[in-house]
């Protein structure tokens, strides 16, 4: 595949110096490619949207296989999930951050499961002060 490569190489380096450099070839190079560079650009844009297309037609039928795939395995699998998710412990509710205002706001305080009791600090807003005349 290197020597290929190189051979390519080799020709398409001829190729642009001949065209530089030959004025017989630049006149049929235009001749045939840009006087027709409409139909190539309208037939590219046309295998393209063709092969797009086919690809998404493709993807769409391995989406709907693998889906009906996967609903007639799902019964067999709820269970062990059910029994999985269940044996995992919950999340304990974490206390909630109080906002800072300056007016005062009531706070409930979270229900404790366990025999321990944690106290909390009441928070004290400071008083506008007002200047008297």
């Amino acid at each position: 595949m290197i020597i290929e490569a190189i051979i390519i190489a080799f020709f398409s380096f001829w190729l642009a110096n001949e065209y530089v450099y030959n004025l017989y070839f630049q006149i049929y190079v235009n001749s045939v490619f840009v006087e027709h560079f409409t139909t190539y650009t309208i037939a590219l844009g046309l295998g393209i949207g063709l092969a797009g297309t086919a690809a998404a037609a493709t993807l769409y039928k391995n989406l709907r296989e693998a889906k009906g795939k996967l609903e007639s395995i799902a019964p067999k699998i709820r269970g062990s999930v059910e029994k999985i998710l269940a044996s995992i412990p919950s999340i304990e509710p974490q206390a909630a951050i109080l906002p800072i205002s300056d007016t005062p706001v009531a706070t409930t305080q979270p229900v404790q499961e366990a025999a321990t009791t944690v106290s909390t600090v009441p928070i004290v807003t400071p008083q506008s002060r007002e200047e008297k005349k």
